[in-house]
Order: structure tokens, then sequence, then C-alpha cells
């Protein structure tokens, strides 16, 4: 009993993880396309190329963590069958 608990809240943990990183990509896109794609306001953001730098350095980072977590802890664990 107390087994499968622990396998239920490591199933939780992975996905919770999951979501986030899932989250700070999907944000990540949207912010950048609106820079992209919206030419108001950016006479009142004179250092644009380093914002959009800093989202895409924020996309890579949460598309890494997502890529480690599939890798190490999704593709290979039997009790995270539920989760892709």
């Amino acid at each position: 009993m107390m087994n499968e608990i622990m396998k239920d809240e490591r199933i939780q943990r992975l996905n919770a993880l999951k979501l986030k990183y899932e989250s700070e990509i999907a944000a990540a896109k949207v912010d950048i396309e609106n820079y992209l794609n919206h030419s108001v306001g950016v006479a009142e953001h004179p250092h644009l190329i380093e914002s959009l730098d800093g989202l895409v350095s924020e996309l890579s980072t949460s598309e890494d963590r997502l890529n480690c977590l599939k890798d190490n802890f999704l593709n290979m664990n039997k009790y995270a069958s539920g989760l892709s």
C-alpha cells in the first residue's frame, strides 16, 4: 500500500514539473511572437534585441529542462507510463 502511494506521489511530482516546463515554454513563445509581430510599444522599448535574447534564453532553458526530465525520468520510468 505504501509503495503504491510513493509511486503516485512520484508520478504527480514528475507531472507537475512537466507541466511547469510546458507552461514556461508556451509563455516564452507567446512573448517572443508578441515582440516580433507587434510594433506598438517598440519605441518605448529601446532594447528590443536584448529583451528578445532574454526570452529566447528562457525558452531554451525550459526546453532543455523538459527534455532532460523526459530523457531521464519519463521515458525510462515504468511508474510514469501515464505521462507523455
